[in-house]
């Protein structure tokens, strides 16, 4: 799926004249290269700092919630983060507000994987976002909602994979993916509305040689059940790297752990129907890890002698 086109001009010249016309002090700073995202584009600007700016009307909403709620959860945060160092407002011929955002040193973990080593940092720090949310906290129309709203595209997801994982070797366990969304599905809500990321795959994650070296973009942050990040992190982290990030967080019941491999079964079945390699990838390394797909041998060999 292509992203949009940028709806108003978003050239380094529109850049550095927002910077003159507001923040006159960073106006000279080096301007690098651009980086587009579906909803934001982002200049780098100097050694420590970048230039993040709505690339259509859609996604105004989403800055708007950056520069009112993040700005002021983060202030207690200890781990590395994409934080909001400036606001700016419309000018120079851009319409919409933007931010200057920190810039964070690393590679995406979708180009450098996190190994199980990340776990605990990253656990540690979802353990800090996730506090209770206040009733006029944003509303993620994807993330946001019962897990129960989303058995539809599990279904047609499991379906998919399962007509190509013979492909690739593999094979879905389709009794053992039921249950685990079975196991989803009965688990009690028994956390209260909290803030969540609601968007913690592997692209808005940094990896410095396979170690967490932070989390970016805040656009979707809104009210939701912490397991949703939590679901996440499969698609993330190896399995050992979950059970670590999950013993870091502290305190995760048997039915927030249920509610989270339920989230991460609809992410990974998801991201398997991506157009795109990289996504695709992902998501068939996160089923592998959730046990949800295995090897063709190792199923052959495993039933094998069961009986029907």
């Amino acid at each position: 799926m292509t992203a949009p086109p940028d709806e108003v001009p978003l050239t380094p010249a529109v850049v550095r004249a927002l910077l003159a016309e507001q923040h006159p002090d960073l106006a000279d700073l080096p301007l690098g290269r651009r980086y587009a995202g579906w909803d934001m584009a982002m200049y780098r600007l100097g050694d420590d700092l970048a230039v993040r700016l709505p690339r259509h009307a859609a996604s105004v909403g989403s800055m708007e919630s950056e520069l009112r709620w993040v700005a002021r959860l983060s202030a207690g945060w200890t781990f590395p983060t994409q934080r909001v160092v400036r606001a700016g407002t419309p000018g120079a011929a851009y319409p919409w507000p933007w931010a200057v955002v920190a810039w964070l040193p690393g590679v995406t973990a979708a180009e450098v994987p996190l190994t199980a080593d990340a776990g605990p940092d990253l656990g540690r720090a979802l353990a800090q976002v996730h506090v209770p949310a206040p009733p006029d906290a944003p509303s993620n129309d994807e993330q946001s909602i019962p897990l129960a709203d989303r058995t539809d595209g599990v279904v047609r997801a499991l379906a998919r994979v399962e007509q190509t994982a013979r492909a690739r070797g593999l094979r879905l366990d389709r009794e053992r993916a039921e249950r685990l969304w079975a196991d989803a599905l009965a688990a009690p809500v028994d956390l209260p509305t909290s803030w969540i990321h609601a968007d913690l795959h592997p692209f808005n994650l940094l990896s410095v040689d396979g170690r967490f070296g932070g989390v970016l973009d805040w656009a979707d942050v809104s009210g939701g059940d912490p397991a949703t990040d939590l679901g996440f992190l499969w698609l993330a982290l190896p399995a050992a790297g979950v059970t670590a990030a999950l013993d870091a967080y502290g305190g995760v019941s048997d039915a927030t752990a249920a509610r989270a491999r339920g989230t991460g079964l609809a992410m990974a079945a998801g991201w398997v129907g991506h157009e795109d390699g990289s996504p695709q990838e992902i998501g068939w390394r996160a089923l592998v890890e959730l046990g949800v797909v295995v090897p063709v041998g190792r199923w052959l060999s495993t039933h094998a002698h069961r009986p029907g």
